[in-house]
């Protein structure tokens, strides 16, 4: 295969930039630990469906080889587009134990590329979680990694790159994404004890991917308090960063805030089990009166921001890009609901949501703009103005949506400070409790 494909890359400039369209804010770190000119496999941790891979392919410059589940190849279209994408099958048990022999071709294949100096990439876990979550680690990495060195007299220099991708959220839409390129890992390290134990060898290098994948992600333990995790993450994060966390990269601060936090509460977990089940159940108590008040941790977090001169400011902002925010809805409200209202049928999985919106959204978005443009700008304007809206179609999209939030975010703020006085004074009551709620929970992690 060939280390540069330009129709590879021209694909790439389109996805790149759709990829950017559908995320509030993209920050990537480590780049400079990407070796150069040395055969690398990245690691990566695999929570998300097709984003992850496509969260690698949109922020580095290499042309990497993808390995995936053998089960997507199974259309003859779908596996000619894989291919393209220069994505390779690997099969597991459940595809057959038949065809684990086809593992031995893809392995060879994979072994020569990393012989030329090129890239390779495949989840360490094998599996999704659509959760902050680190499946076990399998050992198709070591095997590809020490047996490639081990043809080659351990002289390939093999590094193995450690890519913690983490999301706000992972099936809404605009969301913000921090993907992490850890320091690589050197297979030289295994050679003498390769020569001893191979088996050992492999599962000493499986248990160090995974050591060192897990300083790159949040990874909340906890089987039976995943959900309270979460929520003492959502509620207590930010104070946390903005109090212990400073400097420019905010999205690197509240990762590193995010995590400590949860480190410090599985602490608390494991030594002061009836503290945390105190913790937990406050906690799930102020859950369960917002529930009842048919309110959202963010409709109260809002209210708690609003201030009437500010709030003024807003409305007046608010009415002045209507025009943009219309615009934007006209040319994507019906590719962006589309996509979405057939996947809450179709699409069983939370996880792959995102992955089958974005996909579905590569093709509707330009054709539905073509439609546009063809039936309705061309004919009003002239050429030159008529193309310069075709090109501002995505971006006033993109704006339309940041337009769509921040509207919700002023008529809460608004309603809360011209609202009935029983409407203001039950907000203020949950305005308090979400207060009292992050002090306590900050309050046991010693914060």
């Amino acid at each position: 295969m060939k280390k540069r494909s330009i129709k590879y890359e021209l694909v790439r400039i389109y996805v790149r930039f759709a990829f950017w369209l559908s995320h509030s804010r993209i920050t990537v770190t480590g780049l400079e630990n990407i070796p150069k000119d040395k055969p690398i496999i990245f690691a990566p941790n695999h929570q998300n469906a097709l984003m992850d891979p496509l969260a690698l392919v949109c922020t580095n410059k290499l042309q990497t080889v993808w390995l995936a589940r053998a089960d997507i190849f199974k259309s003859g279209t779908f596996r000619f587009i894989l291919k393209f994408l220069k994505i390779w099958p690997i099969y597991r048990i459940r595809d057959g134990k038949e065809n684990l022999s086809n593992n031995e071709d893809i392995f060879a294949r994979v072994i020569q590329l990393l012989e030329n100096r090129q890239s390779v990439a495949l989840f360490p876990e094998a599996a999704h979680t659509g959760k902050r979550q680190m499946l076990p680690h399998k050992k198709a990495i070591p095997r590809i990694a020490l047996e490639a060195e081990e043809k080659n007299g351990f002289q390939l220099n093999l590094q193995i790159v450690p890519v913690g991708i983490s999301y706000s959220h992972y099936w809404k839409f605009n969301r913000s994404l921090l993907v992490q390129y850890g320091k690589p890992i050197s297979i030289d390290n295994f050679w003498v004890d390769y020569e001893i134990n191979p088996q050992k060898a492999m599962l000493d290098l499986r248990d160090q991917i995974h050591d060192k994948l897990r300083l790159l992600v949040v990874d909340i333990q906890s089987e039976n308090y995943y959900e309270e995790y979460e929520s003492m993450r959502l509620l207590a994060g930010k104070t946390y960063a903005a109090k212990k966390f400073g400097g420019k990269n905010k999205a690197l601060q509240q990762f590193r805030a995010e995590k400590e936090l949860i480190a410090k509460l599985e602490i608390l977990e494991t030594q002061s089990p009836n503290e945390f089940n105190a913790l937990i159940g406050q906690l799930n108590r102020y859950k369960s009166e917002i529930r009842k008040a048919r309110l959202s941790d963010r409709q109260i977090e809002n209210a708690e921001k609003a201030q009437g001169l500010k709030t003024s400011v807003r409305i007046a902002f608010a009415l002045a890009t209507l025009p943009v925010f219309l615009s934007g809805l006209l040319f994507n409200g019906l590719p962006f609901i589309v996509p979405r209202a057939i996947a809450t049928r179709k699409v069983k999985d939370k996880t792959f949501l995102s992955s089958f919106n974005f996909v579905l959204g590569l093709i509707i978005f330009p054709v539905f703009y073509l439609v546009i443009y063809f039936i309705l700008i061309r004919p009003r304007f002239s050429g030159q103005l008529s193309l310069i809206l075709l090109i501002l179609m995505p971006f006033l999209g993109k704006a339309a949506y940041w337009l769509f939030q921040f509207y919700t975010d002023v008529a809460g703020q608004t309603m809360y400070l011209a609202g009935r006085k029983n409407y203001k004074s039950k907000i203020e009551i949950f305005v308090k409790k979400r207060r009292k709620m992050i002090e306590l929970i900050l309050d046991k992690v010693n914060f």
